[in-house]
Formats: structure tokens, C-alpha cells, sequence
């Protein structure tokens, strides 16, 4: 259960479009677990996105043989292509 503190003004001018306060808050309700609804859809997107960016920055890792490198090698690697 959450309380939320709204626009009043906001309110007042959206309450006349209902019969009564039921029907607002039924309304209300809805829209609230439509926006959680595509929230929560989005934000599976982006990690299905991550996991597969990830998988594919792996798999070309292990096609440059570099796979097995620490993070110190790497970073050495990187040190001296930038001396050339």
C-alpha cells in the first residue's frame, strides 16, 4: 500500500470527469499498474539487451583468444597500443 501526495488542483480538475470518488480511484488504480505494468516490461527489455550485449562481447573475446586475460594484462595490452 502506498500513499501518494498529488497535484491538488490536478485532482480536483480530474474528479469532475467521474460519478464519484469510486469510480476515480477505480480509474486511478488502473492507470497506476498500467504505468508499473510497461515499467517493469521495459526494464525487462534492457536487461534481456545487457545479458545478450554481454554474451556477444564474450563469445568475441574468446574468438580474439583473449578470453583468459586478467584485467592487468588488459589493461597492459591497452598501455602499449598506445605507445605506437
Amino acid at each position: 500500500m502506498y500513499n501518494l501526495a498529488l497535484n491538488d488542483e490536478l485532482v480536483k480538475r480530474t474528479r469532475q470527469s467521474f460519478a464519484n470518488e469510486e469510480d476515480m480511484k477505480a480509474w486511478l488504480q488502473r492507470q497506476v499498474e498500467a504505468l508499473m505494468i510497461e515499467y517493469n516490461t521495459s526494464q525487462q527489455t534492457v536487461r534481456r539487451s545487457a545479458r545478450a550485449a554481454i554474451a556477444a562481447m564474450r563469445r568475441q573475446s574468446e574468438l580474439n583468444g583473449n578470453a583468459e586475460m586478467s584485467l592487468q594484462d588488459i589493461n597492459t595490452e591497452i598501455q602499449q597500443a598506445r605507445l605506437i
